[in-house]
C-alpha cells in the first residue's frame, strides 16, 4: 500500500509518500511547499502541488494531520483552508482523505502522544532509514502516512472494523477516522 501523507500549513506544506511491501516500510518520496502572497494564491499553489504528486506518485490513500485548535483561532480556520486545498486535489484524484490526531500520528511513530519535533524527525529517520536530515514539516508528513499503514495492519491483524469504538475510548478502532 502507497500513502500520501500531508503535514498542512499556510507557509510550509510537508508531503511525504511511504509504501510498505511484506511489513516493511519504504520511502517513495517528500518535500516542502514553501508559499508567499496573498492567501487565495497561497492556496492555490498548494493546491496545484499536491495535484501534481497526487497525479505522479499515486497513492492509495491522502492521510492529513487533524487541526488542533490551540489559542488563536485564526490559525485554525487558515489551516482549515489548507486542509481544503489538500482535499479538493485528492478528491479530484480519485483518493480517499483519512485524518489523524497529532497525537495519534506521534503514537503510532515514537510511542509517545506528546513527542518533540526533533524526536519525531529522528524516529522517522530510523523507521525509513533514511541518509538524510528531514525538515520538520516533511518529517510530519511522513509520520502521518507512517501512521495509517501502522493503522492499517493492526485492522487487518485484529479485524477490527474502522471508527471510534462505543465507550469513547480510542483504542485500535479509534485509530483510522475517514
Amino acid at each position: 500500500m502507497r500513502v500520501l501523507g500531508v503535514d498542512p500549513g499556510s507557509g510550509v506544506t510537508g508531503w511525504g509518500v511511504v509504501e510498505e511491501c511484506n511489513r516493511d516500510l519504504r520511502y517513495i518520496g517528500s518535500g516542502v511547499v514553501r508559499v508567499r502572497g496573498a492567501r487565495a494564491a497561497r492556496l492555490a499553489a498548494i493546491h496545484e502541488a499536491l495535484t501534481e504528486v497526487c497525479a505522479h506518485l499515486r497513492s492509495a490513500v491522502v492521510v492529513i494531520e487533524q487541526t488542533f485548535v490551540g489559542d488563536n483561532v485564526q490559525t485554525a480556520f487558515r489551516l482549515g483552508e489548507v486542509r481544503g486545498a489538500v482535499m479538493v486535489a485528492a478528491a479530484r484524484a480519485n483518493i480517499p482523505v483519512v485524518e489523524y490526531s497529532p497525537a495519534q500520528i506521534k503514537v503510532a511513530v515514537s510511542g509517545d502522544g506528546r513527542a518533540a519535533k526533533a524526536q519525531m524527525q529522528t524516529m522517522v529517520g530510523r523507521l525509513l532509514r533514511m541518509e538524510r536530515e528531514l525538515a520538520a514539516d516533511e518529517a510530519d508528513a511522513l509520520a502521518a502516512a507512517i501512521c495509517h499503514l501502522h493503522a492499517h495492519r493492526l485492522m487487518e491483524l485484529t479485524g477490527a472494523p474502522m471508527g471510534r469504538p462505543r465507550g469513547g475510548r480510542a483504542g485500535i478502532r479509534g485509530l483510522i477516522r475517514s
